[in-house]
């Protein structure tokens, strides 16, 4: 009678230890993480080191320009330039630095012209005399070695140089675009677009 009391408990232990596994359909979800979002910034935006979607105004003392799209904006390298670009091309890198200085326009030009000398395919010095907000800027457009002692470095051959000086009360406010002469010359009608585009006032 013993063992059939032990074999009547192991068969109702068993029973038990069956019923307390859970059904096999029933597994534990396996959790997710969730979407990573893009993070991008709106359009238009930009910042230092990065290029602007769309045109944007750049305000100086006494004068406001608005810069074109796609132009990278970068650190400028000391306290005289105040604002400073780079434009990518497949031609090379043009650079467009903006600052302001005292002296004459003549004596200015005078300055950029001495940084080029020209070879016997180069094009002559180009100058015009453009009204900028009801005041007289001028524009010029140089070929050949550049050499920019300013900003130190060697020669460079088969250069090109698009400047503005434009008057703005006792200084000129300067604009200028230098890179490989083709880069340059594509972007031509942008760097005249950014000079019109300019209007005085603080």
């Amino acid at each position: 009678m013993m063992r059939a009391a032990t074999g009547v408990l192991v068969v109702l232990l068993i029973a038990g230890c069956e019923s307390a596994k859970p059904p096999e359909s029933a597994e534990s979800p396996v959790p997710t993480a969730p979407p990573i979002s893009s993070g991008t910034l709106p359009a238009g935006k930009s910042s230092t080191g990065s290029a602007s979607t769309e045109a944007t105004k750049k305000a100086f003392e006494g004068i406001t320009l608005t810069i074109p799209a796609g132009w990278e904006e970068q650190p400028p390298p000391n306290d005289i330039i105040q604002a400073e670009y780079r434009i990518g091309t497949k031609a090379g890198s043009i650079r467009v630095t903006m600052s302001s200085a005292g002296g004459s326009k003549e004596a200015n030009v005078q300055r950029w012209r001495g940084q080029f000398s020209r070879e016997a395919n180069d094009p002559e010095p180009q100058q015009e005399t453009v009204v900028i907000d009801g005041e007289e800027a001028i524009l010029v457009e140089l070929v050949g070695t550049f050499r920019d002692g300013f900003g130190g470095g060697g020669e460079q051959r088969k250069h090109c140089m698009l400047g503005a000086v434009i008057p703005t009360g006792p200084a000129n406010f300067f604009v200028k675009m230098t890179g490989p002469r083709e880069a340059v010359l594509e972007h031509r009608e942008e760097f005249r677009t950014l000079v019109i585009s300019a209007k005085f006032g603080k």
